[in-house]
């Protein structure tokens, strides 16, 4: 009983650790839908930020937060085999090119964990200077890893 119970939570492992996309167009489908949210809020946030839409703090913060737990959905989606072919606009250096792809993530990752912690204490021109730490990283993974 006790090897049937191991060998039922290693197969339990198993499929928990593997990936949700059974075709390589579900996978395009999802990191778009993950890219599509993200700039969403970005966009408001950019708003906010040239003062073509009234400063929210409230707003800008949790927008923030949003984006940085969203940040994480889209690398699992690049890893799937045949993800660099069909209707992306991805290059094909995310995939020639996979560590520094992976950095300038890892990097936009930790700039908007930075500014969401900062939104969250209120002063605008911090939240404004780290806004543009975080816009200069994504526009720069643009240029190199996106067709436009």
């Amino acid at each position: 009983m006790k090897k049937v119970m191991i060998a039922g939570c290693i197969m339990f492992a198993a499929g928990v650790s593997a990936s949700p996309f059974e075709k390589p167009e579900d996978a395009i489908e999802y990191r778009q839908a993950a890219f599509t949210m993200i700039a969403t809020n970005f966009g408001d946030l950019a708003e906010m930020v040239k003062g073509r839409k009234d400063w929210d703090q409230q707003t800008f913060s949790q927008r923030a937060q949003f984006i940085s737990q969203l940040t994480y959905m889209p690398e699992e989606a690049f890893k799937v085999t045949g993800t660099d072919k069909g209707e992306t606009k991805a290059k094909p250096e995310i995939w020639s090119d996979w560590e520094g792809f992976s950095a300038k993530l890892d990097k936009f990752q930790g700039d908007m964990a930075n500014l969401a912690k900062v939104s969250l204490e209120g002063d605008e021109r911090s939240t404004k200077r780290a806004f543009g730490e975080a816009a200069k990283n994504c526009k720069s993974c643009h240029s190199d890893y996106k067709y436009r």
